[in-house]
């Protein structure tokens, strides 16, 4: 319980050693693009793989993840006149381009630095969720 309270009586609003700021400057490059980026810091219950605690076999643990989704922001006046449709293969073809992958790559790399990884890109209708993991915590759920 006493980490718990360390992690959300955080003074400084650091998260998993980044602040939200360090991950929206590493996203600058497509919110630059036209594309809304929303940076969510999140916990998830897990049955351990492995155990944290030597008495115990596998237990239930909260990890602490970061939350990034990107999506198109549609303007006011254009919202019934766009198809949806369109909007999804939007996002399906900037996924696919050179750019995203390149951002993606840097993004990457710059995670590592800061002792953090990309667990998964999946996309969900109009929007595309990255989810950012500690890398000490990929014993435990994977």
């Amino acid at each position: 319980m006493k980490y718990l309270k360390s992690f959300e009586g955080s003074e400084e609003g650091s998260y998993l050693g980044v602040t939200p700021e360090d991950i929206e400057y590493l996203f600058t490059d497509i919110s630059d693009s036209g594309w809304k980026v929303d940076i969510r810091f999140l916990k998830k219950l897990y049955q351990l793989k492995k155990s944290i605690y030597y008495n115990e076999d596998s237990p239930l643990g909260l990890i602490h993840y970061i939350g990034v989704s990107i999506s198109k922001p549609t303007p006011v006046e254009d919202r019934y006149s766009r198809s949806p449709w369109n909007e999804v293969q939007e996002l399906n073809s900037f996924i696919q381009s050179d750019e995203y992958k390149e951002i993606i790559d840097v993004v990457s790399l710059r995670l590592g630095e800061l002792g953090l990884y990309i667990k998964s890109q999946e996309k969900q209708n109009k929007q595309l969720n990255i989810l950012i993991y500690r890398k000490i915590d990929k014993n435990y759920i994977e």
